[in-house]
């Protein structure tokens, strides 16, 4: 018995057009709704302190600093390097035994570590991680 490639992929398909229709009317629904209901009144807990304790200052809607954009990023840079270290050393440490790790893969990681050093250093100059 032999399945042609549409009706093995059938399925695939409707479920696609089910998750489509599905998101385009919970927008309209949404959509619908903030026309109806969306009165703006703000309550008074709007203006309370939030979690961290401290009363709300400046508009919500003002534009952030840059600085807080580069340390997510820096952030993100340096975490996934962390991604990528952690089981090259745990590979690196286990190859005392037998080499698990090749010469190629050694000196790969090695330029890794050196052009993500040479960024640090490079942001660290350009005053990327200084506050003031």
């Amino acid at each position: 018995m032999t399945n042609s490639v549409y009706e093995q992929f059938a399925p695939i398909l409707i479920f696609l057009i089910i998750s489509v229709a599905i998101g385009v009317a919970f927008a309209m629904i949404g959509k619908i709704l903030s026309i109806i209901v969306g009165v703006n009144k703000p309550s008074e807990s709007k203006g309370e302190t939030f979690e961290c304790g401290f009363p709300t200052f400046g508009d919500a809607r003002e534009k952030l600093d840059v600085r807080f954009y580069l340390v997510a990023v820096l952030f993100l840079v340096f975490d996934l390097e962390l991604a990528f270290i952690i089981p090259w050393g745990i590979n690196l440490r286990a190859s005392v035994d037998s080499p698990a790790i090749s010469n190629g893969a050694f000196v790969a990681m090695i330029i890794f570590l050196v052009v993500l050093f040479l960024g640090l250093i490079y942001g660290w100059k350009k005053g990327a991680l200084e506050w003031e």
